[in-house]
């Protein structure tokens, strides 16, 4: 059985792990989420783009949804946000925010019986 991993947004750390993504034959990427125009996003290996609100309507479709933002404004709404319906890992590291970052998301993350990393 293969890990159906989405990636929500795409810069240079999305792009990273889906380079990763395609070294592990136990996973598969469903898609990449980003805010701008899926039409004018070309993924590494010809993964699906779209749009970060269709997101949501793919909760039973992917299994992990790694989280590719920014600290500074990006992962401390959007971690909680999709912890909620999703088992997400991110790569938070304002480490002087991390204690109220972690309480966030596991809030998030245990109301909606997901895990989060």
């Amino acid at each position: 059985m293969s890990i159906r991993i989405g990636i929500y947004g795409y810069g240079n750390l999305g792009r990273g792990v889906e380079s990763a993504i395609a070294q592990n034959a136990d996973m598969t990427l469903v898609g990449v989420f980003t805010r701008r125009d899926p039409s004018t996003v070309k993924t590494l290996t010809g993964a699906s783009v779209y749009h970060t609100d269709a997101a949501l309507a793919m909760r039973d479709e992917i299994d992990v949804m790694i989280l590719c933002g920014g600290s500074a404004t990006d992962l401390p709404e959007q971690t909680p946000m999709l912890a909620n319906h999703f088992n997400v890992v991110d790569s938070f590291d304002t480490h002087a925010s991390i204690p109220a970052h972690f309480a966030a998301v596991d809030a998030a993350a245990t109301a909606g019986g997901r895990v989060a990393l």
